[in-house]
């Protein structure tokens, strides 16, 4: 039951996450907790926090994390009130450039591996630590940049149809990846750092390996066939 659940003090330093809803989640999932958090929890544990969390968490009824005995694999739900269709929280050069869609709930398999090595260039290679990797399997999300944004940056920024994120340390620090692809099936992603509170833009050289190893990870090595959004005629990616 959702009231069974930990309350804010699971909640991460601010030191290490600056955003407290992100803190309150990235908590829970780094203490492995199981169960469901409805609209009535979220507001419970983040009503103190308005001013310090740029999500809008009211849109959210509930977050469900199940934990099946005998399986390290765990089934994550989001769902919302309605379709969902709210800026991008966060700014790229100054300019918040669109919108976030998705369905009305957003389906994840889970996977954990406690460090992570991959390997880029001819003899380079980086390391991540509590890597959490969310395949998207039901529903559909996608970040709907602005017309005008997307001409001037280009390949730089598109829309782009979520299929996989991921939550790491690296350097010590929390980061997140979004991951997927754009409409004629280009790899597309973001990098997130909860330190700092910002998007990495553009992304640097190190970490640009990661979104095409992690969207192969769920694609092709675990099978995920996230279903198409409805806002264009969308191509599997390549």
């Amino acid at each position: 039951m959702a009231e069974d659940l930990p309350g804010k003090e699971i909640s991460l330093p601010e030191g290490q996450v600056s955003d407290r809803f992100y803190s309150y989640l990235i908590g829970l999932v780094d203490a492995d907790v199981c169960g469901v958090i409805d609209d009535r929890q979220l507001d419970k544990v983040l009503k103190d926090y308005r001013g310090k969390t740029a999500i809008p968490f009211e849109k959210i009824t509930a977050i469900r994390r199940e934990c099946a005995a005998g399986s390290t694999v765990r089934d994550v739900s989001i769902a919302f009130r309605g379709n969902l269709k709210t800026p991008v929280p966060y700014g790229i050069l100054g300019y918040h450039p669109g919108s976030v869609t998705a369905s009305t709930t957003v389906d994840f398999l889970e996977w954990y591996n406690p460090s992570q090595k991959i390997s880029f260039g001819k003899q380079e290679s980086i390391e991540l630590f509590q890597v959490f990797v969310f395949g998207v399997y039901r529903g559909w999300a996608v970040v709907d940049i602005d017309s005008w944004v997307d001409k001037v940056l280009g390949d730089l920024l598109d829309d782009t149809r979520i299929v996989v994120m991921v939550l790491f340390k690296y350097k010590g620090e929390w980061h997140g990846l979004a991951a997927g692809y754009g409409p004629s099936g280009e790899g597309r992603s973001g990098i997130f750092n909860f330190h700092t509170n910002k998007i990495l833009f553009p992304t640097p050289r190190e970490l640009q390996v990661l979104a095409p190893y992690f969207r192969n990870f769920v694609v092709r090595t675990k099978h995920l066939n996230a279903p198409m959004p409805p806002q264009h005629v969308w191509k599997y990616g390549r």
